[in-house]
């Protein structure tokens, strides 16, 4: 396949192609189903903290809007991923937990994602896949990139192996001069 030059329609064909690899290590697993792995995974982070959240909270922690969060909820419990259980404090509030289907979800899908990662960076040194890093926070800086454009916090976690942070993603002789 003959490829541009041009950066930007590279990164458009790029992303397609992770996300095409996605779904299909996600079918794999059995886990078409899943319509919101971000969601299953901020609840298994707070879960391995010792902590539930409430659908607000979720939704905050996702940067979603409350009204987004409550569709996919019913959705995911619906299907046996998560229940809501009212907040015995408040019962106004529901607290949000994973059920043993949607613990497996997540580990079923974190194994997903890193396959795609290991095809994806296959070949690639470490110091390379460092420098791509640096290279790509680099990007997000130029581009003014503001904390809702990133990840949930906290970094790494299920789906994806810890990131590193970088600074303005350099390498070789340019990181030498900072």
């Amino acid at each position: 396949m003959q490829y541009t030059d041009e950066p930007n329609v590279l990164f458009h064909f790029l992303h397609h192609a992770h996300h095409r690899r996605v779904n299909e290590e996600w079918n794999a697993r059995g886990l078409g189903d899943v319509g919101a792995p971000m969601l299953l995974a901020a609840l298994y982070n707070s879960e391995k903290e010792g902590r539930t959240l409430s659908q607000r909270e979720l939704a905050r922690a996702l940067r979603l809007s409350p009204a987004t969060v409550a569709v996919s909820l019913k959705n995911l419990e619906g299907k046996g991923y998560l229940l809501r259980i009212t907040d015995e404090g408040d019962q106004r509030r529901n607290r949000v937990h994973l059920t043993e289907k949607g613990r497996n979800a997540v580990e079923r899908g974190t194994e997903a994602f890193q396959a795609v990662e290991e095809q994806m960076l296959a070949g690639f040194s470490g110091e390379e896949k460092e420098r791509l890093t640096g290279f790509f926070v680099r990007m997000l800086e130029n581009l003014g990139a503001r904390e809702e454009d990133g990840p949930p916090p906290p970094p790494g976690g299920p789906f994806g192996p810890p990131s590193h942070h970088h600074r303005r993603g350099c390498g070789g002789k340019e990181c030498e001069r900072r």
